[in-house]
């Protein structure tokens, strides 16, 4: 392996300029630093990692623990995440849970050890107490998504309660009152949050719930495949259905295939999360989008201020949501 000592050999420099070049802890002119990048490159150096994180006490490294790498939303929090921490040289560790609370609990244990400098959560839990929660707030840490109780730290998530409300407005608006809900689970704050938009709706514009249009998933897609069946399976059915995720909206659209049910001729549909395939539809996809991009760019930025920082207060930035209407919601069907 080439070392600082090749280096400064190979240049005729000291390896205190050396290390002053490679870590920028001092100044050094601009000629003698090009002279020691030149012989940097031209013998191939790569800097030993573990050991300068122990001269920095930092490893340039930021965990980030998501709960479905499948779904098209993390994908793009995670991209805006790197976005806003690859310019300072930050390089990202990603860990997917499956929802499982052992796996996050493991992959934060993980990051802990791995002395990373910052950690974006993404839980599949909020309430439930761990000792680990303690060693986390002792690092930089950022709540995406959904919150974590009892949990002090920087926060991002999108306005769930506000988005799901301008969902069921405009199904209102378009003369729908007989509406079909599928939620995402009570366990967790974005499904909570997003069921309490929905029924804040409901009570402005007097709608009852029916308990046999309102079904509550798991934010998997084929949990939204068997719900939408039994919704769209009953003689007496909705006009219009929420569903409160991305992946979700994948499987009810399978079930509306299935069943034969025309999107919005027998029924319009409204879904959580805007993606790539929802233009694509034949009709496309009106949807509720929650800027995932913004949503990780801005935990990247709260992760640096903290990491370079060191503030004392928390912050919690609220993304608004907005809908974006498109072919697949219209009135409804004159019976």
């Amino acid at each position: 392996m080439v070392t600082i000592k090749d280096i400064s050999k190979e240049a005729g420099v000291s390896t205190a300029t050396v290390s002053h070049v490679i870590n920028g802890t001092r100044f050094v002119s601009e000629p003698l630093k090009k002279k020691v990048n030149d012989v940097i490159e031209e013998l191939g150096y790569q800097p030993n990692r573990i050991a300068r994180s122990l001269v920095m006490q930092k490893t340039q490294t930021i965990g980030v623990i998501i709960s479905d790498i499948l779904n098209p939303f993390y994908t793009a929090v995670v991209r805006g995440l790197e976005d806003a921490t690859s310019d300072l040289g930050y390089n990202v560790v990603l860990c997917n849970t499956d929802e499982d609370i052992n796996k996050e609990i493991r992959y934060i244990r993980v990051l802990l050890e791995k002395r990373v400098d910052g950690i974006a959560l993404a839980t599949s839990f909020q309430g439930a107490q761990h000792p680990l929660l303690r060693q986390m707030s002792q690092i930089p840490l950022v709540t995406i998504v959904r919150k974590m109780k009892k949990l002090k730290s920087d926060a991002v998530f999108a306005d769930n309660i506000g988005g799901t409300y301008e969902a069921i407005e405009h199904l209102v608006s378009l003369g729908h009152k007989r509406i079909g809900v599928i939620s995402g689970p009570s366990g967790l704050s974005s499904g909570q949050e997003r069921l309490e938009g929905v029924l804040k709706a409901f009570t402005k514009y007097g709608i009852t719930p029916n308990d046999a249009w309102m079904a509550t998933g798991d934010f998997k897609r084929e949990s939204g495949y068997v719900l939408a069946k039994g919704i769209l399976s009953l003689k007496d059915r909705p006009t219009a259905l929420f569903v409160s995720n991305s992946q979700m909206t994948l499987g009810a659209l399978q079930a509306f295939r299935e069943l034969g049910v025309k999107i919005p001729k027998d029924m319009s549909i409204v879904g959580m999360d805007d993606t790539e395939w929802s233009v694509l539809l034949d009709p496309p996809l009106t949807v509720i989008y929650q800027s995932p991009y913004d949503m990780g760019n801005n935990a990247g930025k709260m992760l640096l201020q903290r990491i370079f920082k060191n503030q004392k207060r928390f912050k919690t930035n609220v993304i608004p949501a907005k809908l974006i209407e498109r072919g697949s919601s219209r009135p409804p069907r004159v019976r």
